[in-house]
């Protein structure tokens, strides 16, 4: 069942996350390539996404037909906690996703709302959304740290 496996995914890109960051050393984490974010800018972003995207959730759980408003963050994010901060407010922000996700109705992972910038979105869908932008991150901050410079692929 989709359900299960997104749930399985979400709850295992924690440890996937950790293991990555943790095996970088401070160095790698903070290295600027001219006009890349650095691994840290991602994993602030990804904090950051947490909390935004469990609002979502949330309106999803409470509304009938909720309007999301996009989410379109300037620059890089600041810097204004330690990597093992960030790694654990990561992993308390994804058990309360969870626990939502696990704890929603059948009608509610079937439950579309609106967001401007999507042809369709639900539930269902942005679970996934979520997965796959954890994803999406954690392949970036993996790319910026073993790769060299000149094979970096810029984003479009």
């Amino acid at each position: 069942m989709q359900r299960t496996a997104l749930i399985a995914a979400l709850r295992g890109n924690v440890q996937v996350l950790r293991g990555l960051v943790g095996s970088m050393t401070e160095e790698a984490i903070v290295r600027r390539i001219q006009d890349y974010w650095t691994v840290r800018e991602h994993l602030e972003h990804l904090v950051i996404c947490q909390a935004m995207l469990l609002g979502r959730m949330g309106q999803f759980l409470a509304e009938e037909r909720p309007a999301m408003k996009p989410y379109n963050p300037d620059g890089a994010p600041p810097a204004t906690k330690g990597i093992a901060s960030l790694l654990d407010e990561f992993e308390a922000l994804r058990a309360k996703q969870i626990a939502l996700i696990e704890d929603a109705s059948e009608a509610v992972w079937k439950r579309k709302g609106t967001h401007p910038e999507y042809r369709d979105y639900g539930f269902e869908i942005l679970v996934r959304h979520t997965l796959l932008h954890d994803s999406f991150h954690m392949w970036r901050m993996e790319e910026l740290w073993i790769m060299k410079e000149e094979l970096i692929q810029e984003l479009k």
